[in-house]
């Protein structure tokens, strides 16, 4: 149930971005989720590509593995990632459009950690007094 509501409060989140941003948007957490851009080239991937819903991310299985795909057929690409880069993927949208404040926390606790491991006495010394 709480993930449904999370699930929901992104969707809802997603789509008050706006459409043309929002495609530009999803492709960039793609790529920096691990996702590797294709161009389709043979007529069997083209005609694959074309059946794809554009701008939505679609699931497959093939030979027991999901693969996650985004057509954008304005730069006629196909976004391609396995489990491990949606699930990613989840996690950037999450934090960037959900709730961004939890980005910001963990580069704080990350910037803490740094400082407590020693760096804070390198970095003090070079703090004017």
């Amino acid at each position: 149930m709480n993930r449904s509501l999370s699930l929901l409060a992104l969707l809802f989140a997603v789509f008050l971005t706006g459409c043309t941003t929002h495609l530009q948007q999803k492709e960039n957490f793609l790529r920096e989720a691990g996702f590797r851009t294709v161009k389709p080239s043979t007529p069997e991937q083209i005609a694959h590509f074309q059946s794809l819903r554009q701008g939505h991310i679609s699931h497959e299985t093939r030979n027991g593995q999901t693969l996650h795909m985004l057509a954008d057929p304005g730069q006629h690409i196909l976004l391609v990632g396995g489990d491990a880069e949606y699930g990613r993927y989840q996690e950037i949208l999450y934090a960037k459009v959900v709730d961004p404040d939890t980005a910001s926390a963990k580069f704080t606790q990350g910037l803490e950690k740094a400082w407590n491991n020693g760096w804070g006495a390198v970095l003090g010394s070079l703090v004017p007094q």
